[in-house]
């Protein structure tokens, strides 16, 4: 029995020696080291990003952050929560009960909210020009805000930021709602114009002169920003957070930029990485959606951006803002502009 085992185990030695020398030259001579062993993924801190409409391609900067990792490599997963505009400023003011980190919404928004009492600041704006139009027939004269006179024109209602466009204009032309006929005709501008039930209309210059123009109709526009800039579109968050979680603001605010810069750089792949987010029910005609992209990229810079970098907010368009919003009546009483916001999370600085 002892010889049976004794010559088993000798063959298995053989064996083994055997197998030892056909080992390929390629093949590792230490044993793995502890970098090379597979890795744990971290754990990704997720939040909220409040939407303030509909998914779409003027959301492209933050869409291309999330496609293209930023948002990852700065340990954020974020969930893309669409509503509307006057929700989302409340909704992330109320933090953390709200549940709700970031919001999209403009810097009327932001001042109206604070006169509330709400504590809500915008760390990074997006768009440094206001973005609303006034748009008509290429026969209806609209070269300054002096063509505004005496015109019936279409508002959505007397709410949000069309309207603020045309308050902000008949204030900057010296005149009053006396001095134009308003119509509230809801979300049909462009059917509006299009139909001369009103001679002007107000809607985004990214959106509704991009439609008449691809329907064939010549038209002539009017920059809001061209007649009185308001301080607009950005991202808003809780003074709570500020204090809690820097870091998590800085890192989500540096991610959105960089998604904002290669926008800007390559507006062709940022519609294509934009379509993942947007469904298909919601993009409509896709030449149409690129259009309005490449439309919206020039209210995303300016000279204070060429300065100070993208995502600054100037100081000085707020303070205008805020004095334009008492004289108008949308504010009952001053609001402290230099509150309302903050650029420590961007490159330019402290103010």
């Amino acid at each position: 029995m002892k010889g049976r085992f004794f010559l088993f185990f000798a063959i298995l030695s053989m064996m083994l020696s055997s197998c030892g020398t056909s080992t390929p030259t390629t093949a590792p001579t230490t044993a793995p080291t502890a970098a090379s062993a597979p890795q744990a993924q971290p754990t990704l801190r997720r939040v909220t990003l409040a939407m303030s409409y509909i998914p779409n391609v003027q959301f492209a900067p933050y869409y291309v952050a999330a496609a293209k990792g930023y948002y990852t490599a700065e340990g954020i997963e974020v969930i893309f929560d669409y509503n509307f505009e006057n929700d989302v400023s409340q909704r992330a003011a109320t933090w953390p009960a709200s549940g709700v980190e970031f919001a999209t919404t403009s810097g009327t928004s932001v001042l109206l909210a604070r006169q509330q009492g709400l504590p809500i600041k915008t760390v990074m704006s997006l768009y440094q020009r206001f973005p609303i139009a006034f748009f008509a027939k290429a026969n209806v004269p609209l070269q300054s805000v002096n063509d505004l006179r005496g015109q019936t024109i279409g508002i959505p209602g007397r709410f949000g930021e069309s309207f603020y466009a045309l308050l902000a204009a008949l204030y900057a032309g010296k005149m009053t709602e006396a001095d134009v006929v308003v119509q509230e005709i809801g979300f049909t501008q462009t059917a509006a114009v299009m139909e001369d039930k009103v001679s002007i209309a107000t809607g985004y210059a990214m959106n509704e002169p991009v439609q008449l123009r691809e329907q064939g109709i010549a038209v002539n526009v009017l920059l809001a920003a061209d007649v009185f800039n308001l301080a607009a579109n950005g991202i808003a968050v809780s003074e709570a957070l500020i204090q809690q979680e820097p870091e998590l603001v800085r890192g989500f605010v540096r991610a959105s930029l960089r998604g904002l810069a290669d926008t800007l750089a390559n507006p062709d792949e940022a519609f294509e990485l934009s379509l993942q987010f947007v469904p298909e029910a919601q993009l409509g005609n896709p030449d149409l959606q690129r259009k309005v992209l490449i439309e919206s990229l020039p209210f995303w810079q300016s000279d204070m951006t060429s300065q100070y970098g993208l995502g600054y907010t100037d100081g000085q368009l707020w303070a205008r803002t805020e004095e334009f919003m008492r004289a108008a009546g949308l504010l009952s009483a001053p609001v402290d502009v230099q509150k309302a916001f903050t650029n420590e999370f961007v490159p330019g600085g402290s103010y």
